[in-house]
C-alpha cells in the first residue's frame, strides 16, 4: 500500500507579488482589454518580468527572497522544530547562482573585489537552506533546464509516495542574470514586440521572468482542503538540443503516461496548464500534442497558460506556475490565456480567452516542455479519493 502525498504549504514571489492576496487580486483583475496595458507598465526599463519589491542593486538580493518564500511556506505549511529537522530539500533551476557569480565578477572586474567568483558550483545554495530551517537533510539539485523544479517535485513526491521519506520541502528560483537574457537573446528566440501571445499567430516569441517558489508535501494532509498529487511522468525527445519534435508525439506520449499513471482518463481533467513560451517551436509543438491528445481519447478539456502573467521562469516554472494556479483555484477560478486573439494555423483548440468561474473541487493536469527535450506532466486533485491512482 503506497502513501498519498499531499501539498501541505506553498508560498511564492513573482512580478505579481509577494503574497497569495496580490497576486490572485492583480491576476484576476487582468484581461484580454487592459493585458497590454499592464505590460507597458511593466516593461517600462526592459522586457522583463521582474520581482521589483526586492531591489536588482542590492547585495543580498538573491537570498532575501529566498528567505522570503522559506518564512512563507514554513508558516503556510504549521511545521513545527521537529518537522523542519526531518524536511528533505529539493531545489530545481536552470541558472541556480549565477546572478550571484555575475555581481561578484563585475567587482573583480573593477577591482573592488580579488575573488573572480563567489563560489564554484551550486551546491552553497543547498547549504544555506539546509542551515537556515535547521534540517538535518542534505539538499538535491536539479537542473534540467524548464522542468527542474517539476522534475524536483515529482521526484519527492515519488519518495513519499513509496514511503521513503514523510515531508520535503521543494523551491524553485530564477532570477535574472545577463547570461540567461543574453543567451535567448542569441537564440532570437526573445519577443520584440513585448506582448506574450501563446498559440496566437502574431507571437514572436519568449518573454523571460524572475521568480521564487516552495511547496511543501507530506504523506499527512493538514486540513481536507489540501491537494493531493496524484501522478507524473517524464519522456525524453531526443529531436533537437533547442527545440521539441514539431510533430508533438514526444509532448504527448508523456501527457499520456501521466493520465495512465493516475488511472484516470482526459475526461476526470478539468483543465490543462500548457507549457506554452510562445515560441514558434513550442507553440506548434505542443499544439500538435494537445491535438492528438484531445482526437485520441475524443474529448476536449480547457486549456490556459500562466506565462502571460509571470514570464517565462525557466528552471523554477514548474513550481511558481502551480502555485500560481493553486492561488486561482482557491480564489474560484481558472485564469485565462491572455493574449490569444488569432489562433495559429490548425489549431485544433481555443484555450480560455476569459476567466472561468469553477467550485474549488478539480483535477488539473500541467505540461512542461525544456531544452534538451526533458518532458515532463503533472496531475494534482483535491477532489475525493474516488480519483485514485
Amino acid at each position: 500500500m503506497k502513501n498519498d502525498c499531499y501539498i501541505i504549504g506553498k508560498s511564492l514571489v513573482c512580478s505579481l507579488g509577494s503574497t497569495q492576496e496580490q497576486i490572485t487580486n492583480t491576476l484576476f483583475n487582468l484581461n484580454q482589454e487592459n493585458y497590454e496595458d499592464f505590460l507597458q507598465e511593466k516593461f517600462r526599463k526592459k522586457a522583463f518580468y521582474s520581482i521589483e519589491e526586492f531591489p536588482e542593486k542590492v547585495d543580498s538580493r538573491f537570498f532575501d527572497i529566498l528567505k522570503k518564500v522559506i518564512d512563507d511556506v514554513l508558516k503556510d505549511a504549521c511545521l513545527d522544530l521537529k518537522e523542519k529537522e526531518d524536511l528533505h530539500i529539493f531545489i530545481g533551476s536552470t541558472s541556480m547562482g549565477v546572478s550571484i557569480n555575475e555581481e561578484q565578477n563585475k567587482r573583480h572586474f573593477v577591482n573592488d573585489s580579488e575573488k573572480e567568483l563567489s563560489n564554484i558550483g551550486y551546491g552553497f545554495i543547498g547549504n544555506f537552506v539546509e542551515e537556515y530551517i535547521g534540517s538535518k537533510q542534505k539538499s538535491l539539485l536539479f537542473s534540467t533546464a524548464c522542468t527542474s523544479s517539476i522534475n524536483a517535485l515529482s521526484y519527492a513526491a515519488q519518495l513519499i509516495k513509496h514511503k521513503k521519506i514523510k515531508k520535503a520541502l521543494i523551491i524553485g528560483i530564477e532570477l535574472f542574470n545577463k547570461s540567461t537574457f543574453n543567451g535567448f537573446g542569441s537564440f532570437m528566440l526573445l519577443s520584440q514586440n513585448k506582448v506574450y501571445r501563446p498559440f496566437d499567430k502574431r507571437s514572436d516569441g519568449i518573454i523571460l521572468g524572475e521568480g521564487c517558489s516552495a511547496v511543501i508535501v507530506s504523506s499527512e494532509r493538514k486540513s481536507d482542503d489540501d491537494f493531493r498529487y496524484l501522478s507524473s511522468a517524464n519522456i525524453c525527445d531526443n529531436f533537437s538540443d533547442t527545440s521539441s519534435d514539431p510533430s508533438g508525439e514526444p509532448i504527448v506520449q508523456t501527457l499520456k503516461k501521466t493520465l495512465e499513471n493516475a488511472n484516470i482518463n482526459l475526461k476526470d481533467i478539468d483543465l490543462i496548464k500548457a507549457h506554452a513560451t510562445g515560441s514558434e517551436n513550442n507553440n506548434l509543438s505542443e499544439s500538435n500534442a494537445l491535438t492528438k491528445l484531445f482526437s485520441s481519447q475524443k474529448i476536449k478539456v480547457d486549456v490556459t497558460a500562466l506565462k502571460p502573467y509571470i514570464g517565462h521562469t525557466l528552471g523554477a516554472c514548474g513550481t511558481n506556475e502551480l502555485i500560481v494556479l493553486l492561488y486561482c483555484i482557491q480564489k474560484g477560478f481558472f485564469p485565462a490565456c491572455l493574449g490569444f486573439e488569432y489562433p495559429i494555423d490548425n489549431l485544433s483548440f481555443t484555450p480560455l480567452v476569459h476567466h472561468k468561474n469553477i467550485s474549488n473541487k478539480v483535477t488539473v493536469l500541467l505540461n512542461f516542455v525544456a531544452f534538451g527535450g526533458n518532458n515532463s506532466s503533472f496531475i494534482f486533485t483535491n477532489k475525493s479519493h474516488n480519483v485514485h491512482p
